[in-house]
């Protein structure tokens, strides 16, 4: 069932360029026919430059909890020590996606409530930081980094890092991302949860593995977590045994778990939106990736995921496990895949990678989370691969932590054999203009305070 959407994968590509060059946004109940190749088991092939070979599929235990490794800055106390958790081991091969979407894009995290401080820097910012579920410190007043302390970019090199989400809760930074592990396609088979108190030292720990869902067989890609009501929610793409990608829910009494199935199912899956649509073809959907969660002032959640030019958007119920509702297609201008969805001032972002990989950072803006959307400008300019390998993926996600907010993404060309299906995770300063807009992000060799 999955397999035969494999053909339309290159339409959607061409259409993605279209779409890259100034389309305008939709809003509409009733989706385009058609999206972008889904892949079976397997891990996926990439996109762009020469489409990379199917990695092996990989059905393999559970990830060792380990311990956490630390990255160091050049100053602050440095993290805990001990040694990375390890991935889990392989299992018996699946069929191979051919020339699938990595799920990068996912959207990022949201977590804490009322930010007390906007962005500073170039242009200055007018407001208050962010709202409930969108990354702010919340109502505690955090300590910012100590001047003269410096990170480094990316955070990690012992392990590669892909699809970032960030999440403030209390006066700590989560990032939780996935566990890159292919060579020639993605092969992702875990999650990981970064931390830092200070944005300079930053540790690693293995938040969850794909079958915790057991309806899952393959396929760690780019979720989200966010905070509601003491629990932890994480959505995440999964390979849905017998179909094809599905998002489930997982859920925690702390970001770094034990993380438990919330319903013993897809939360969205290729039969929910069929129904929706009344659609009796499954490769009709939206592609079914990259959630991003986002729970306003007033504890209304909203989901929005998708890839291939098409965003999908919805209410979530009180329990945060089940839609309210519909699902319709509203989706902005160039848009790609990796939705992130937050709030500033009484305004709502989308920040999403657009255009086709390699692919740009772009944002857009609305009076309300279910759209329609206003397109906002650049963040972050297509980042360079390894020559030779296929297009680069791009994902980012947003965040404020005492006053400043920061932009996380991965990059493809990263040191120790980073690549294309070795990513790994950065962070840098975002700031604000006066009137809301923002500023456009140049990558650096880490953060310096």
């Amino acid at each position: 069932m999955a397999r035969d959407k494999l053909d339309r994968i290159v339409g959607l590509a061409i259409g993605a360029v279209a779409m890259a060059l100034g389309c305008s946004e939709s809003a509409d109940d009733s989706p385009s026919q058609g999206r972008g190749g889904r892949g079976g088991n397997g891990a996926m092939g990439g996109f762009g430059g020469s489409g990379g070979a199917a990695g092996s599929a990989a059905n393999g235990g559970t990830g060792a909890a380990g311990g956490s490794t630390a990255t160091g800055g050049t100053a602050g106390a440095s993290a805990s020590g001990g040694s990375a958790g390890g991935g889990g081991s392989d299992g018996s091969a699946g069929s191979s996606g051919a020339a699938g979407s990595d799920g990068s894009g996912g959207a990022s995290g949201a977590g804490g409530s009322d930010g007390s401080g906007g962005a500073s820097g170039a242009g200055g910012s007018d407001g208050t930081g962010g709202s409930s579920g969108t990354g702010g410190s919340g109502g505690t007043t955090c300590a910012p980094p100590s001047p003269g302390s410096s990170g480094r970019n990316p955070l990690f090199t012992d392990q590669y890092t892909a699809d970032p989400a960030p999440m403030v809760h209390g006066c700590t930074f989560y990032i939780a991302c996935g566990h890159d592990e292919g060579n020639t396609g993605f092969v992702l088979r875990e999650w990981f949860v970064l931390s830092s108190t200070d944005m300079v030292n930053w540790t690693k720990r293995v938040g969850m593995h794909f079958n915790t869902f057991s309806w899952a067989n393959a396929n760690a890609w780019a979720g989200q977590m966010v905070h509601k009501d003491s629990k932890f929610y994480w959505y995440q793409p999964v390979n849905q045994r017998g179909s094809g990608m599905a998002i489930g829910v997982a859920v925690a009494d702390s970001p770094e778990g034990p993380f438990t199935d919330a319903i013993g199912a897809p939360l969205v899956d290729d039969a929910l939106e069929m129904e929706n649509w009344n659609f009796d073809d499954p490769g009709r959907t939206p592609f079914t990736i990259d959630p991003t969660v986002f729970v306003d002032d007033d504890g209304q959640a909203y989901l929005h995921y998708g890839g291939f030019g098409r965003m999908v958007v919805a209410r979530l119920n009180g329990d945060m496990v089940s839609i309210d509702g519909r699902l319709s297609e509203v989706t902005p201008r160039g848009f790609f895949e990796a939705p992130f969805l937050t709030k500033r001032n009484g305004r709502y972002y989308e920040i999403y990678a657009a255009g086709v990989n390699p692919a740009a950072i772009d944002y857009a803006t609305s009076d309300s989370p279910m759209g329609p959307w206003t397109y906002g400008g650049r963040i972050l300019d297509p980042l360079p691969n390894v020559p030779g390998q296929d297009a680069a993926t791009s994902h980012p996600g947003i965040a404020e932590f005492a006053g400043q907010w920061y932009l996380v993404y991965h990059l493809s060309n990263g040191p120790n054999g980073g690549g294309t299906y070795r990513r790994e995770v950065a962070v840098d300063k975002l700031n604000f203009n006066s009137d809301g807009s923002i500023q456009k992000v140049t990558p650096s060799s880490g953060l310096r305070f």
